[in-house]
């Protein structure tokens, strides 16, 4: 004798971690109509509630927008203003060292301030002309 089926429905797989990617599938799936929401959220276990907040989430940012962890591309942006800033500084420094270069190929130095100017090229505080 075999034993008889249970017509109860499968139990959903308990999800440990909700990671950006198996949101976007299954927001995906329910935009593609592969699945509604209720079906989606008895079979893998949300609430429609979440699925609200995933989609809003989704629309505002994609994938970016539902990672739980976003140090790393916060550390990015950092880095990159950092990196920019540190860029505009030498460019400053180079367009005020050309400026007072200039300045002293028109404006003829006594020989105080050339030994002071000289001094300054010494300490590195300008760059050679």
């Amino acid at each position: 004798m075999q034993k008889a089926k249970s017509s109860a429905p499968a139990e959903p797989e308990p999800i440990e971690r909700w990671t950006a990617q198996r949101k976007a599938a299954i927001i995906l799936e329910v935009l593609k109509g592969q699945i509604s929401v209720p079906e989606a959220a008895r079979k893998y276990g949300f609430t429609q509630g979440d699925y609200r907040k995933w989609t809003d989430e989704f629309m505002r940012g994609g994938i970016e927008a539902l990672k739980v962890n976003r140090k790393d591309v916060d550390s990015e942006h950092r880095t990159e203003v950092r990196r920019l800033q540190a860029k505009i500084g030498q460019l400053v420094m180079e367009k005020e060292n050309e400026t007072a270069k200039e300045a002293l190929r028109i404006i003829p130095l006594d020989e105080s301030e050339q030994r002071t100017i000289d001094s300054l090229l010494a300490k590195g505080v300008l760059a050679t002309m």
